[in-house]
């Protein structure tokens, strides 16, 4: 789950949700989640995710330093026009989106 791969693989997820899926959290993770899972989340998962994203964000807002190095991982560059805190939270929450078992398991 921490590997570079996974870690970049996260964050390229949230720049795109935070490019195409709106102009909130709750669209934004929405496309997210619809992307990995090829479905909406159930109001139950958004909340969870929404109440991590909150979370993530006060953390790295707390702490800019930390948001910056998160976003260093792996090799394509961040996109530099999204703020680092709000990114570094959404990308923290699209790695817990790859990791989750319905992403992983083939059925």
């Amino acid at each position: 789950m921490n590997d570079v791969t996974f870690v970049e693989a996260a964050r390229c997820l949230a720049q795109r949700a935070m490019r195409e899926g709106g102009s909130t959290p709750e669209e934004r993770l929405t496309l997210a989640f619809r992307l990995v899972l090829s479905r909406a989340p159930r109001p139950t998962e958004l909340k969870v995710l929404l109440d991590g994203w909150r979370d993530h964000l006060a953390r790295f807002r707390a702490d800019a330093d930390a948001a910056r190095e998160f976003l260093t991982a792996g090799e394509s560059p961040r996109d530099e026009k999204l703020d680092p805190a709000e990114l570094a939270a959404y990308a923290a929450v699209a790695g817990l989106i790859l990791n989750l078992d319905e992403a992983i398991t083939k059925q």
